[in-house]
């Protein structure tokens, strides 16, 4: 492969842990009642989508910027001080950067707070861009935001790889034709891991095994 589109969240970072639970803060904070399924519905969605869900779905009275800023401020502490890599990834990135793979990262989430991680990671530097769903309109489950991220490197479907550990965004990457390795964690639901290794071209639980 010459080009790699890393996902951030999850993929190369382990900012999960932290994630799960902002939703469900924000709506008892409000005191308003939180659906059974909520980390489903939003998993997939940007914050800015969340926003508008809580909105228009569960009467949240408050502006979408207002309510994202909230769920920011849940997070931003950890993406400036404490979240890590996940197992491997810098090496992996090194040894990908020496071998002059061009790589991007494309994700759902938001600029103005991943990129004091990357830098605080000391990874930045191993990317030709940071995009994000929101910058661009575009979104992972229908394979547009990937393929418009394949454009911005220069890459074609036979020589670029999507990495990614969400369900939902393989299959999206998958519909557009890429190849996907995708990154197994124990916090994964075992019926959501069955699904990912049906769809994915390759799965490993660390970077380390592609060294």
């Amino acid at each position: 492969m010459k080009h790699i589109i890393f996902d951030l969240d999850g993929t190369l970072i382990d900012s999960m842990p932290v994630w799960r639970g902002t939703g469900e803060t924000f709506l008892t904070r409000h005191n308003f009642p939180v659906p059974e399924n909520l980390l489903d519905i939003v998993k997939s969605q940007t914050l800015y989508q969340t926003a508008e869900y809580f909105r228009n779905t569960l009467g949240v009275p408050m502006e979408p910027q207002a309510i994202v800023d909230e769920i920011i401020s849940f997070v931003e502490d950890a993406y400036r001080h404490t979240i890590p890599l996940k197992e491997g990834a810098k090496a992996y990135l090194e040894a990908m950067a020496k071998k002059g793979v061009k790589m991007c990262i494309l994700t759902a989430s938001e600029a103005s707070y991943i990129l004091p991680a990357l830098d605080r990671l000391d990874i930045h530097k191993y990317f030709d861009c940071i995009l994000t769903c929101t910058e661009l309109g575009e979104y992972k489950e229908d394979g547009k935001a990937f393929l418009t991220a394949m454009e911005k490197l220069g890459g074609t479907l036979k020589d670029t790889a999507v990495f990614e550990d969400a369900g939902y965004a393989i299959k999206g990457a998958k519909s557009a034709g890429f190849t996907v390795y995708a990154l197994l964690d124990d916090a994964i639901r075992k019926n959501e891991i069955e699904k990912i290794k049906k769809l994915a071209d390759k799965c490993i639980h660390s970077y380390q095994e592609l060294l």
